[in-house]
Parts: structure tokens; C-alpha cells; sequence
């Protein structure tokens, strides 16, 4: 989550597209990280590698069990992450493989902080992004264990203040709906990069009660981290039984049923105390250029309002005790049942279909086909996999486990690149070696990669200091608050508060008509792709607006939020 993020599920775009249709969609795919999504961000089947057929029949591996990860394999797959390291631009990363109830490999690969020579290890602490929502439907089932709520309990009888846009709907909406992506209700996430009046935990609880539904229930998937964080906060509340703040039910809960029983002793949300532990990584991410750039830490808690859906920070050391306790079906590796297997089941199950797409099918387009309560799922050529992958600002994760083959992954970096593939091709790669199979997922992700350094940092041109001076100034906007408009130099710079970000217009728009893309991080984020564009247009009352333009994506339909202009007075008073 940014991505939350990020974003986020990054599913197959479908069809032959026109090539700016088709880097739009490699944006899009990439985008969603900064969502936390779930999916395989395989953008375009396009993208796929030549010489793979359409009817292609894949291996089955169903009842395969997989290679110990040991000897040559063990030397190559190592290889391997060292080399995708420097291919796609990530500092560093840590490591762990669970087979058969035991932690087989934990290592720590590169560096904290690009430039620096402090090593990660397994103890790094890293933002685990969207994997945190996973955590969160644990804690749910255990007080459906203990019989404290259910899944169908209503979010109005443990949130008074919670609504969505239609009251109907309200009235009706349980712990179950808020985590499956599949009520209707579309997301709002670009609100968490702004400063919006949704930046406190009882905001995220009330910030969907003006979003109307786009889909009726269960018809799409549609990823909502306001609606998982409302879900979280609202599971906090029946664990605690006080509502006087939300995110320390919530955090008490969580610590005291799942991270404390499960050993995750050092995973927090409050950075103040990774800072104070000193082995911790750096948050990076890349610019529209693809250059890499360092994040400042304090950036990373514009999330925590949101914590249930992607704020928690740990280690590879601790989230292997978690992967060893979703593969031993609630018990964690000391022993102690922390959850029924009935109950984590629930979470696993397939839940609301993910967009496919025709084109040739790969072991990366089937890893995700359906999601559940807080995890994707989907196949491994045949072999039943549950995964989800995180994105913040600027670190990437992914966990992943095949049940039946009591094989499970993580994998955590300190960088969000264009596409944010690296943390995919670790598993995937590790997956081929395991199960004696042909490389190809590197190939699909390369791909993937250049088609969202296409899309994102090509044909940027230059502002025009006569055409943009008119609308320099400060707006605001009712859901996104205040930004400002400035020439720094040559540099036309939005300002939304904790973040800014260079604009430069698309080279291919001109006039009232240019597309001006937020080149810096984490704002370029959006802009990955041309995802998210700012325009400028006059008004007939003669004042300027501002408009930030959002495509159509997994979390809904296309957006458009309009900042109008605001006089010295009311900035002051605002």
C-alpha cells in the first residue's frame, strides 16, 4: 500500500493496444504497488516473450514436491538475487525460505542505503507494506475464534461513524466485506499522498461516506485500503472494546493475538521505534527518468492513518515465523495456536476474480487469479499458491507460500523502481530452481520494466515559464487540501505539504491540453505510466483551476479532482 502501494494488484492488461494504450497500461500495472496490490505486475501480454505460443500447455506440477534449497541450487539462486539487484536498481533486500515447518535460508543481500556500505542482514528492519493486511485478517479470525465478532458482524455496530455512499449499503456491511475488494466501493488511495482531512486514523474510518459504489457487490475486484483500514480499526475496536482511539485498539490487538504469540517481537508501526533500534533500511524510489532517489523515513508515515492496510515495519527473521505459521494452518513455530485452521482458511479462499486478459498464459499470469481476505490467490503451474505483495514509498515486499507444498517465500527491499519487479523475480526465480523448471519469469518481468521506462520517461519536455505563470499560486481542493504552484529556476514544483514533486509536461500535449507528470518521488508514483496527470484551464469567473486526472485502474473508474484558486486570506486562515 502507499501502497499505501502500494498499489497495491498488478494483473495482465488485456489485448493488442495502441502503443501509448499499451504504456499507459504498463504504468497502470506498475502503479498499483503503490496500491499494495496482489498481483504479478506481467503488464501487457504484449510483454510476453516471443516464441511462446498462445495455446501453450504448461507444466503440471499438482502433488510436485519441490527441491531442497541446498548446493548448486542454493549457489545459483543466490546468484541470481545478487545480479537482479543491480539489473533493477534495488540497494538491498533480505531473505527468508520456509520448507517443511523449517527457516532453510535467511540472508541479507546489498546495502541500507544506496551509497552506503552498511550491510542488510535478516534483522533489517523494512516496511512490509500491503503483506500487513494479511496480519490484519489473522487478528480478525482469532476473535472469530473466540467468538468476539463474526465474519458477517456489521462495521456500524463496532464503528458507529463508519458509511460508505449509499446508506443501504452501509447499513449492511460486515468484517468479511471490508477486507475482500469486492463491495462496489472504489478506492481512494491517491488521497494518502495528499493532506488531505482523511491524515488520522478516525478520518480513514469516515472517508468513504461520500463514495457511491461503481459495481454491485461481487461483480469486480476493486482494491480499497481506506475500506481494509476501517476494517482493521473496527477488528481493533472488538478486541478492545473502546473506540477512543482507533489505531491503539487496533495496535494492542495486533501485538497481543498475532505479532507477540508468533514471536514477531521487533515488528511495530511506529517508526520512532525502528529509528531507535539502528538496523534499519532506507526507503528509495526511482524518478520518471528511472534515477533512484533516497526517501526521507518521516515520509513513510503519511500511512499510518491507515496502518491495518500496509504500515508495519519488520524483518525477514520475524515475517518467516509468520510464513511458518500460515503454513503450520495457525500455529506458530513455538507451538502456540494462534489461530484456527478453519478460520485462516477463510482468508486464503478465493474470493472475487482478478482481470485476466486473453494472450499466452505464463506462470506469472495464473500466480493470481482470486482475492480473498487480505491475500491473493491463484496456482504455481498447478500448485495452489497464496501471496501478496506491499509497496510504500519507497520499500517492496513480497510473501508467498504453496500450502500443499509447505514451501514459503519473503522477500523485503528498500526500493520502489519502475514496475517494482524485483521482489516477483526472487520468487519466481526461486520457484524455477525449486521445481526444476525452465527460466522464463525474468524475461516477462525485463519486459515488463522497459515497457514502464517507456511510458514514464520518455517524451517529457520542457515548461514553458510564459505558459505556466498565470496559474502559480496556492489551491485547494476539499478532499486533497492545499497544494502550491511555484517556479524554482527552470522547475515548475507542486507542493501538497510533505511532498513535492517537479512537473514537466508530456511532450506530446501542448496549451490548455498539456499533461504535466510529477517527475519526483514518492509523488512520481503516480505518475508512473502517465497514470496520473495535472493540467491547468481557466474558468469563467476568470480565476484558474488546477485539475489532477487519474486513469481508470484496479481501484475504480477514472478520477478528477479540481483545486480552485486560494487568496492570501484564506491561506492564512486555513
Amino acid at each position: 500500500m502507499v501502497d499505501l502501494r502500494c498499489p497495491c494488484p498488478n494483473g495482465p492488461i488485456a489485448g493488442r493496444l495502441s502503443r501509448r494504450a499499451a504504456l499507459r497500461a504498463a504504468g497502470l500495472a506498475a502503479a498499483s504497488l503503490a496500491a499494495g496490490g496482489a498481483r504479478i505486475p506481467t503488464a501487457a501480454q504484449d510483454a510476453t516473450p516471443a516464441g511462446t505460443p498462445p495455446d501453450s500447455v504448461l507444466p503440471d506440477l499438482t502433488g510436485v514436491a519441490p527441491l531442497p534449497l541446498i548446493d548448486e541450487r542454493r549457489a545459483q539462486f543466490e546468484a541470481y538475487v545478487a545480479d537482479a539487484l543491480l539489473r533493477f536498481g534495488v540497494p538491498g533486500a533480505s531473505i527468508a525460505v520456509v520448507q517443511n515447518g523449517d527457516v532453510v535460508y535467511l540472508n541479507g543481500f546489498g546495502v541500507r542505503a544506496a551509497g552506503s556500505t552498511q550491510a542488510v542482514d535478516p534483522d533489517t528492519m523494512l516496511m512490509i507494506g500491503s503483506v500487513t493486511k494479511s496480519m490484519t485478517t489473522m487478528l480478525a479470525a482469532t476473535l472469530v475464534d473466540d467468538g468476539r465478532l463474526t465474519w458477517e458482524t456489521r462495521l456500524i455496530d463496532l464503528l458507529p461513524a463508519f458509511a460508505v455512499g449509499d446508506p443501504v449499503l452501509t447499513e449492511s456491511l460486515s468484517v468479511r466485506d471490508a477486507f475482500c475488494n469486492c463491495i462496489g466501493i472504489p478506492g481512494r488511495d491517491i488521497e494518502l499522498f495528499f493532506e488531505g482531512d482523511i491524515f488520522t486514523p478516525e478520518g480513514v474510518v469516515t472517508a468513504l461516506a461520500d463514495v457511491v459504489p461503481t459495481a454491485a457487490r461481487g461483480e469486480r475486484f476493486q482494491y480499497n485500503n481506506l475500506l481494509i483500514g476501517a476494517g482493521g480499526y473496527a477488528v481493533g475496536v472488538a478486541a478492545e472494546g473502546s473506540s477512543d482511539s482507533v489505531l491503539r485498539a487496533y495496535d494492542i490487538a495486533l501485538r497481543e493475538r498475532v505479532l507477540g504469540p508468533i514471536g514477531m517481537t521487533r515488528s511495530t508501526f511506529w517508526v520512532e521505534e525502528v529509528l531507535a533500534g539502528g538496523n534499519y533500511a532506507l526507503p528509495h524510489s526511482t524518478d520518471l527518468t528511472g534515477q533512484l532517489q533516497a526517501i526521507p523515513v518521516a515520509a513513510e508515515r503519511s500511512v499510518l492513518p491507515a496502518a491495518p492496510a500496509g504500515a508495519l515495519w519488520s524483518n525477514a527473521r520475524e515475517m518467516a515465523r509468520y510464513v511458518q505459521t500460515e503454513l503450520a494452518r495457525g500455529v506458530a513455530p513455538n507451538g502456540t495456536r494462534v489461530v484456527s485452521a478453519e478460520h485462516l482458511a477463510e482468508t486464503w479462499a478465493p474470493g472475487v476474480a482478478l482481470p485476466s486478459a486473453p494472450g499466452p498464459r505464463s506462470a506469472l499470469t495464473t500466480a493470481t487469479t482470486g482475492y480473498g481476505l487480505g491475500w491473493g490467490s491463484g496456482d504455481y503451474l498447478g500448485q495452489r499458491l497464496i501471496s501478496h505483495s506491499g509497496g510504500t514509498f519507497g520499500f517492496a515486499s513480497e510473501v508467498a507460500f504453496l500450502p500443499e507444498a509447505n514451501l514459503g517465500l519473503v522477500v523485503l527491499s528498500n526500493a520502489r523502481t519502475l514496475g517494482s519487479v524485483f521482489p516477483y523475480a526472487v520468487q519466481f526465480r526461486l520457484l524455477e530452481l525449486l521445481f526444476d523448471q525452465e527460466a522464463a519469469s525474468d524475461a516477462e518481468l525485463s519486459a515488463l520494466v522497459e515497457m514502464t521506462r517507456a511510458a514514464s520517461g520518455v517524451g517529457l519536455g520542457a515548461v514553458d515559464p510564459a505558459a505556466v505563470t498565470p496559474y502559480l499560486g496556492r489551491y485547494g481542493n476539499p478532499k486533497l487540501g492545499g497544494v502550491t504552484l511555484s517556479m524554482r529556476g527552470d522547475r515548475l514544483v507542486l507542493d501538497v505539504g510533505e511532498q513535492s514533486s517537479e512537473l514537466r509536461p508530456e511532450a506530446d500535449t501542448t496549451g490548455e491540453a498539456a499533461r504535466y507528470l510529477m517527475v519526483d518521488p514518492p509523488l512520481s508514483l503516480l505518475s508512473e505510466g502517465g497514470v496520473a496527470a495535472v493540467s491547468f484551464a481557466g474558468a469563467a469567473d476568470g480565476r484558474p483551476r488546477l485539475r489532477l486526472a487519474v486513469a481508470a485502474g484496479h481501484t475504480g473508474p477514472e478520477q478528477e479532482f479540481v483545486f480552485a484558486p486560494v487568496d492570501a486570506t484564506e491561506a492564512a486562515s486555513g
